[in-house]
């Protein structure tokens, strides 16, 4: 666990064996959601070693720098859930974010759940240089401006976007309707997205969204390894 001043609570594990050496090790980071922790992602980590056997990445789970405002845990922005802060609050969780990607690596694979979905996309947005591939499940992000934006949509419409995948329940009882299609919207511009819904789904996880989930890390994982 590391709790440098410069940096954001954090835990380093491992899929497959060990290689802290070996520059070709892709990393794969986590942003949980709002009012948990960085000790739930980790906790899920033995079942995502089951859906990728023999892939190895040095993965980092990064606590939000906010406390969850009545609730136990915390959040990746400052305020009540889903009112949007102040864009330099935004900024700021963009750039912490970033600096964990450079403590351990030249550029990262994101995967975030909710609000982490927002941090995730945020660092996309101001460092699509750091970001090798994006995961976002049942998220949302914020309607603003950040200095990646027009490289992420040159990218996508030259065909060499950053892969994302996304993931979702349309009727999601937790995420607004109108954040849940902003955030999708803006990634179908502003990457190579594959998308799918999850009717039933709810703000949760289930099986067949962590089979297409690992489907989809798998083939960057390797790739970036290779």
């Amino acid at each position: 666990m590391s709790s440098d001043s410069e940096l954001p609570v954090h835990q380093v594990r491992w899929l497959g064996r060990p290689r802290p050496d070996d520059p070709a090790v892709p990393t794969l980071m986590l942003l949980h959601g709002f009012g948990s922790s960085e000790n739930d992602m980790i906790a899920v980590l033995p079942a995502v070693g089951l859906v990728l056997p023999g892939v190895t990445a040095r993965v980092v789970a990064v606590r939000g720098p906010y406390p969850a405002g009545g609730r136990r845990g915390h959040a990746w922005f400052p305020g009540p859930l889903l009112e949007q802060p102040p864009l330099a609050d935004i900024a700021r969780t963009g750039e912490l974010i970033a600096r964990v990607i450079r403590r351990y690596a030249t550029s990262a694979l994101l995967l975030g759940f909710s609000q982490g979905m927002a941090a995730a996309i945020t660092t996309m947005r101001r460092h699509p240089d750091l970001v090798d591939a994006l995961v976002g499940l049942s998220g949302y992000l914020y309607d603003d401006a950040h200095p990646g934006d027009h490289q992420l949509e040159v990218m996508a419409t030259s065909g060499h976007g950053v892969p994302a995948f996304v993931g979702y329940d349309p009727q999601d009882p937790r995420v607004p309707g109108v954040a849940l299609r902003q955030a999708v919207t803006f990634l179908r511009a502003h990457s190579a997205l594959e998308e799918r819904t999850y009717p039933g789904l709810g703000h949760s996880i289930s099986m067949p969204e962590i089979a297409d989930v690992a489907r989809f890390l798998r083939r960057r994982l390797d790739r970036r390894a290779s």
